[in-house]
């Protein structure tokens, strides 16, 4: 009974580990943030998938740095309005009128697009020749200062598995789908 609980945990790891994942990970600027001072407005995700996970998955990761120092735009009353100002991007001038309007010190955009999505989760061979197939994603996030309109800090992240198979090739290989590369990236970040 023991042996088989171990060797389904153990598969259970195999499987969910990388996926046949390989992640690159890039810091522009700011690698190190002091998170003891200050108000922080984590703005609404800039994504091309589920906007309300990567919100919550956000939110989730930078309370237990921020606590109640963190303040959500999209739950905020005038939240929509504000963020409907702020671009990924924003302009020193955009940000002065954040700080204005909520009071807060510093603002979080978090960015995550899905990429390509060839495969489900097992990948396997072709009829007829050979294929490569890739799934992959990135997030990013970048972090301002209310104050001087400037980005303190951008990190990113990108996820690629990709998978050559070729005709008469048994073997099932697990991969990530993109929407898992995307949270993971989010994650390491």
């Amino acid at each position: 009974m023991i042996k088989q609980k171990i060797l389904l945990l153990l598969l259970f790891i195999i499987i969910t580990a990388c996926g046949n994942t390989t992640y690159t990970h890039h810091f522009k600027k700011g690698r190190m943030i002091d998170f003891s001072q200050g108000k922080w407005l984590l703005n609404h995700p800039f994504t091309n998938h589920n906007p309300r996970h990567i919100d919550d998955l956000a939110a989730k990761h930078f309370e237990r740095f921020l606590g109640d120092s963190l303040s959500r735009i999209t739950k905020m009353e005038n939240g929509n309005v504000i963020a409907a100002h702020l671009p990924f991007d924003p302009s020193p001038e955009q940000l002065k009128a954040a700080r204005v309007a909520t009071g807060h010190d510093f603002l979080i955009n978090v960015q995550s697009h899905l990429g390509r999505n060839e495969m489900g989760s097992f990948a396997h061979a072709p009829a007829m020749g050979s294929t490569v197939k890739t799934n992959g994603a990135s997030s990013k996030i970048r972090i301002y200062n209310l104050h001087t309109g400037e980005m303190i800090s951008e990190t990113s992240t990108t996820g690629v598995a990709e998978v050559l198979k070729s005709e008469g090739d048994k073997n099932w290989d697990y991969v990530n789908s993109a929407q898992t590369i995307a949270v993971k990236s989010l994650k390491r970040l």
